[in-house]
């Protein structure tokens, strides 16, 4: 089972715009067919995010701050609720559940993952952030592949290679990639390339 959070600007009602981004990989009939896969692709409303972080005002775009003992938002704890019900169902995998958010879907991915951390194989945030200390809870137990563009001023790549280093520093072995020349969309990228899917399903829990 793979859960998606998406970004800031796919937030709403209408239940489309959070497949944005995504949908043409797992629609694609090929990956269909090698990943047979439940994905679950939740929509926060536009009173809502992901994500718990502060924001800030930084002349170095660094602009967001984030609490060790953070409190989910309203939207973040409904799908910490849905998950716990979704693994306890015969038909899920409870080995092999994925999770994948960008820019404030991987935000919250970081945060889920703080909140959850034996729920997940393996884990994609592109474009993320979050507090370091979270990492302590699973950077041994959650495969992370991290990644951001060299030239996002929307959320800067420090915040990823911090998160990365995190995981380095607790015992980890992240997977991190900076992709040059890249601004906010460093998900068109990843989505792009051949691995991403190969490298997050090999994971299983032990």
């Amino acid at each position: 089972m793979h859960l998606f959070l998406h970004g800031i600007g796919e937030r709403g009602s209408d239940n489309k715009k959070q497949l944005t981004y995504i949908n043409k990989v797992f629609s694609n009939k090929r990956n269909r067919k090698k990943f047979p896969v439940i994905v679950i692709f939740p929509q926060a409303p536009l009173t809502d995010s992901w994500s718990s972080r502060i924001l800030i005002k930084s002349s170095d775009n660094k602009n967001y701050k984030f609490k060790k003992n953070s409190i989910p938002t309203k939207s973040l704890s409904m799908v910490i609720s849905l998950m716990d019900s979704l693994v306890t169902l015969d038909h899920v995998n409870k080995k092999r559940v994925y999770l994948t958010g960008l820019s404030n879907g991987a935000m919250g991915a970081f945060e889920l993952l703080n909140n959850r951390p034996n729920m997940f194989a393996a884990a994609t945030p592109i474009c993320g952030a979050g507090h370091p200390d979270w990492i302590l809870n699973y950077a041994k137990k959650t495969a992370l592949w991290i990644v951001h563009g060299s030239d996002d001023r929307t959320v800067h790549p420090y915040y990823s290679i911090r998160m990365a280093n995190a995981v380095i520093q607790a015992g980890g072995s992240p997977k991190l990639t900076l992709y040059n020349n890249v601004k906010h969309n460093s998900w068109l990228n990843i989505f792009r390339d051949p691995r991403f899917l190969p490298w997050i399903y090999r994971h299983k829990k032990k």
